[in-house]
């Protein structure tokens, strides 16, 4: 039995683990991913991302790369059975992180780009082969596995990250167990290559007819996407056959013109752990959480788990900071996904409706809702993280402590820049004016491997009354300075925070 040892073994490929695998290679740190497959799964699974998962990418450095395999979709509706629009969300406007507000994409096309990027740091090592056990001490954990290429081996991490999927081993050797939010249904999914775009809607559709539920998404490189609710009593084997696919997708478009990618079977679920770390053992992405897809933020959220935890293990690892920080990883996730998964469970509780005349009566609700102008019945807005590694906890913080920063465009020498790729991944103080030379707070912003931003922000500091924000290396903002002589407290409570692992404190 052979062992090697690194700072963070990441057992699982996928998005989740690619992206996480790339930002602690970017910060220098040696990895060992471990990954049954050698090449990506071939089919399409998810579907969308959003403008914080672009930023993401951005801070990968491939942004620009996975453009050309996205599209940005200019809407999502709500339809009743007669097709007339219960909910319009439009989504193509640029939002204050960059990026257009949502995107579409072909996801083999993108987690090979994420693992070709993970694998090109030194640092980064990648170990095929089925995961089997795990052990773990107060220095580490080692992961059992049977490489594909014979023999047996053992890896060990500083820490090892679960990113395998909702039947993940380390959440189950770890005792880490889900809580069910009590929504599971059989659905059938159908992806569709060669569809003519121009005879289909133009943006993502909940066909909320009691008769078939549907749901319909125009995904990128021409791809396109049914999902169909299962009737009570229906078999989901008998409903992939071909002809029972082709009865249902011919409602829409003419099944001889187009070629079936895939049809399968999937229960929904609503799921999340209770717990996303134990002792050195952390969980990620579908091993930490299942949500419906109804608002297409699943792998959104494991994409989040990545670059939360990810500058937190660094800081950890080099010693900045004691392991009680990895305690607000979970903090702050889990009421963040908590809210993204209620929602998608309210939202399919709306378009799984079965019963006519309970349809009819959601109907004539939303209907009127609409016509009135009230907001939709799930909310839009990107939910809060919990408490954890902020200058402020609890219902007394200041509004902006929590949420993602602003990433306005700067003017540089070289032109117009996205402030991200200005300052690089790590802290920024984003304030009015720049620093003065000999300020403590140049000294402190050092001390905190920080940048400073100043901001010609055409009153959004007035609108939020405060001088100057400092934003976490995951986009976030960890506190605020409501004038100029709090900047310098400012940074040095997060050095603090840093140093004790009290966050809020």
């Amino acid at each position: 039995m052979t062992q090697a040892t690194y700072d963070v073994v990441l057992s699982g490929f996928g998005p989740t683990g690619a992206c996480l695998a790339g930002l602690l290679g970017r910060a220098g740190r040696r990895v060992c991913v471990v990954e049954r497959d050698r090449d990506v799964y071939a089919l399409p699974r998810a579907v969308h991302f959003d403008h914080e998962v672009m930023r993401i990418f951005q801070t990968l450095g491939l942004a620009e790369e996975i453009l050309p395999i996205t599209r940005a979709t200019d809407f999502a509706e709500f339809w009743t059975a007669d097709r007339e629009v219960l909910l319009h969300v439009p989504f193509n406007a640029t939002t204050d992180q960059g990026w257009r507000s949502d995107y579409m994409f072909h996801q083999p096309s993108l987690e090979r780009i994420l693992r070709e990027s993970a694998e090109s740091y030194p640092g980064v090592e990648i170990r095929y082969g089925e995961a089997r056990a795990l052990h773990q001490d107060e220095d580490g954990v080692e992961l059992e596995l049977d490489p594909d290429d014979g023999g047996a081996a053992t890896v060990r991490g500083r820490f090892l990250v679960g990113c395998d999927g909702a039947n993940s081993l380390v959440r189950r050797e770890s005792g880490m167990e889900l809580e069910d939010l009590e929504f599971d249904e059989p659905w059938l999914v159908v992806d569709i290559e060669g569809v003519d775009e121009g005879r289909m809607p133009g943006g993502a559709i909940q066909f909320c007819d009691p008769a078939r539920p549907t749901t319909l998404v125009p995904c990128a490189g021409g791809f396109y996407r049914f999902e169909f609710m299962l009737r009570p009593g229906e078999d989901g084997q008998e409903m992939m056959r071909p002809e029972n696919v082709d009865r249902l997708v011919s409602a829409w478009i003419d099944p001889a013109s187009v070629r079936l990618v895939r049809a399968a079977v999937y229960r929904f679920h609503a799921l999340v752990a209770r717990r996303w770390r134990a002792g050195r053992a952390l969980i990620a992405g579908d091993a930490a959480h299942q949500t419906p897809p109804f608002l297409g933020q699943g792998m959104c959220a494991g994409i989040r788990d990545s670059i939360n935890l990810s500058w937190k293990l660094d800081r950890v690892l080099g010693g900045d900071a004691p392991l009680e920080l990895l305690d607000s990883y979970g903090s702050e996730r889990t009421p963040h996904v908590r809210e993204f998964v209620a929602r998608a469970v309210a939202a399919g509780q709306v378009i799984c409706v079965q019963d006519p005349e309970a349809a009819r009566r959601r109907d004539e609700l939303l209907l009127a809702a609409r016509a009135a102008g009230e907001p939709p019945p799930v909310p839009l807005d990107l939910p809060l993280l919990g408490d954890g590694f902020f200058s402020e906890s609890g219902p007394g913080r200041h509004e902006l402590v929590a949420q993602l920063s602003p990433q306005p465009e700067l003017d540089t020498p070289a032109g117009p820049r996205l402030m991200d790729d200005v300052t690089g991944h790590r802290f920024q103080l984003v304030h009015r004016a720049a620093l003065r030379p000999g300020d403590k707070a140049v000294e402190s912003l050092a001390a905190l491997e920080g940048a400073a931003v100043a901001w010609n922000d055409g009153g959004w500091f007035d609108r939020h009354g405060v001088d100057a924000i400092l934003v976490r290396p995951d986009h976030v903002i960890y506190g605020v300075a409501r004038t100029d002589t709090e900047v310098e407290p400012l940074l040095a409570g997060a050095l603090a925070d840093l140093a004790g692992a009290q966050p809020g404190a």
